[in-house]
């Protein structure tokens, strides 16, 4: 430890400590609050850890199972076993559940700045990869909450480091093998292009690294088996549970599932027929290979444009995202823009006799959006490309390498005066986003984020003894999973109720929300309307304000931070 540390002088390290403090601190700070609200998937991963911690089993009852059930949609794993250890010692809250992500959100820094380390050899491009992913404002918001898809840029950068680590000594290969291996369980984006990045690795450790001797030849693979086989164990078994539940999600999202059932395609064919394009023409320009064809080619870059990267960014307020800011700072547009002239142009920088790596980079870059593009919805989900993270920031790291060696050739007079402009330019990027996070956000993003749930539990709960049922509405979205968490509610009890609830699969729906009615002790998961129709009595209705009539008698109304009602909470006596 000592001789590595011989390596670095003290302002190196004071620099890589305060980065990670300030990565920290972003992260950290305030994560009970912001993202303002708390979703059914944060819920549900913090209920499936607790009930895992009491009982084994997840909140359906399954032993340590390798997908989670959730509402119907099969989450992959790793993030609610990662949130067992924080349930166990601040108990079930918010803030246990959102800890884990704070924690490897910021490790995912050092694991940067170790792979780059390890393809580059460079310190500058190590520091400034670390300093533009600890200030990312895509990567700021998806640590923040309990979002799964955020694993990715801790797993992978840190599985490129011990790889490259393990081509000569090889016992790393076997670290590089578990990382890459968790990293198929921490969301469904991730389990795609994992195998495709090992596979870039390997190719360019048969070919690229030759003249730096360190020569992987495939007759000595055998030194590598153990490696290896690790890998492969994960991958068959990440494999296995695409046909055993995990696949659900996947299916269901699909470009290749469309809601209207082809119907666009045939419209169009029809329209084209009408017009006096005989049937069988029509056919070759509209049908499900084109409409597949189209669909991912304009997803695909749009993942890429300037739009994604610096004006928009997400496309949705979940996820803790803001939606009109870029996943990317603006700043960084000439990084890139000189990183692609370096790589393309062939430019040599002093001192990286490893920089050909930087077209591993690329690659993963080019292969992060394909799961996004397989998929349907708004587009610009930010989280199903999170796993651009961290390469889009190294790239940009040696895009400001490349330009920091043009000013010092061109311009050296002026380098530290354009350093510390780009420096203010930055803290003055960053000093926006939070300011808009912290202030604006909260407003905007509250009913995305289904504000106000454990206010409406807790009030419900309060009335208990004076009510005979207490009913929540479906529109909440899954609301039993808001009564458990916040209710402690016995995980054995719950597993025990829950089994009734699987009735949603022979009915042919896809979530548990979509039951005509359900129920977990006294309260009942159904439509307002339906349950005027009983008319029954002595009842308790939680649901949204739209929900509700004027002569309705208000219990209690719960508020988004702008003041306008989320939900209400009404007292139900037909007579």
């Amino acid at each position: 430890m000592l001789c590595n540390l011989r390596k670095y002088n003290v302002s190196h390290i004071l620099l890589l400590s305060s980065i990670v403090l300030l990565a920290f601190l972003l992260r950290f700070v305030g994560i009970s609050s912001y993202p303002v609200g708390f979703t059914p998937d944060e819920a549900s991963f913090g209920y499936d850890a607790y009930s895992l911690l009491k009982t084994g089993r997840d909140q359906w009852g399954e032993s340590w199972p390798l997908t989670f059930r959730s509402f119907g949609d099969f989450k992959l794993p790793l993030y609610g076993y990662l949130t067992v250890p924080s349930i166990a010692l601040f108990g079930l809250n918010e803030f246990a559940v959102r800890l884990p992500n704070a924690i490897f959100g910021t490790l995912a820094i050092l694991a940067t700045y170790l792979m780059v380390g390890q393809m580059f050899r460079d310190r500058k491009i190590q520091l400034f990869s670390a300093f533009l992913l600890a200030i990312s404002p895509w990567h700021v918001s998806l640590s923040r909450g309990a979002f799964e898809a955020n694993l990715t840029t801790f797993f992978m950068p840190f599985g490129i480091w011990a790889f490259l680590k393990g081509v000569k000594k090889p016992h790393w290969m076997v670290v590089s093998a578990i990382a890459f291996g968790l990293n198929l369980f921490s969301y469904h984006s991730a389990r795609l292009i994992t195998p495709l990045i090992v596979l870039s690795l390997l190719w360019f450790n048969t070919t690229l690294l030759r003249t730096d001797h360190s020569l992987w030849e495939w007759r000595s693979v055998g030194k590598h088996k153990w490696g290896l086989s690790v890998f492969s164990a994960f991958l068959v078994i990440a494999v296995y549970t695409v046909f055993f539940g995990a696949g659900a999600r996947g299916a269901d999202i699909a470009i290749f599932n469309p809601t209207d059932k082809w119907s666009a395609v045939s419209d169009r064919r029809y329209e084209a027929f009408l017009q006096g394009l005989p049937d069988g023409v029509a056919r070759v320009f509209s049908n499900k290979v084109v409409y597949v064809i189209d669909n991912f080619v304009n997803n695909y870059f749009s993942y890429l444009s300037p739009q994604f990267l610096f004006t928009q960014g997400a496309g949705e307020w979940t996820y803790g995202m803001i939606p009109g800011w870029g996943v990317l700072y603006l700043i960084e547009l000439p990084f890139l823009l000189f990183a692609l002239w370096g790589v393309f142009a062939r430019r040599p920088l002093a001192g990286l006799s490893r920089g050909r790596l930087i077209k591993v980079i690329l690659i993963w870059i080019l292969l992060a959006p394909i799961p996004a593009a397989l998929t349907k919805g708004a587009g610009f989900a930010a989280n199903r490309v999170s796993v651009m993270m961290p390469a889009v920031q190294v790239l940009s790291a040696y895009g400001a390498v490349v330009l920091w060696d043009v000013m010092q050739k061109r311009w050296p007079k002026y380098k530290q005066a354009l350093l510390a402009c780009y420096l203010v330019s930055v803290l003055v990027s960053l000093g926006f986003f939070l300011e808009d996070y912290r202030y604006h956000a909260p407003k905007s993003a509250a009913g995305a984020m289904l504000y106000g749930r454990r206010d409406a539990v807790d009030f419900a709960e309060s009335l208990q003894d004076r009510y005979g049922r207490i009913v929540f509405s479906k529109s909440l979205s899954e609301p039993q999973i808001y009564v458990a968490f916040y209710g402690a509610w016995d995980p054995k009890d719950y597993q025990e109720q829950a089994q009734g609830w699987l009735r949603y699969e022979k009915e042919w729906l896809l979530f548990v929300d979509q039951l005509g009615e359900y129920g977990l002790g006294k309260y009942v998961f159904s439509g307002v309307n339906n349950i005027r129709e009983k008319n029954e009595s002595n009842i308790v209705l939680v649901g949204k304000p739209e929900e509700f009539r004027k002569e309705d008698n208000i219990l209690k109304a719960i508020y988004y931070p702008g003041g306008k009602p989320a939900i209400l909470l009404t007292e139900f006596n037909p007579n």
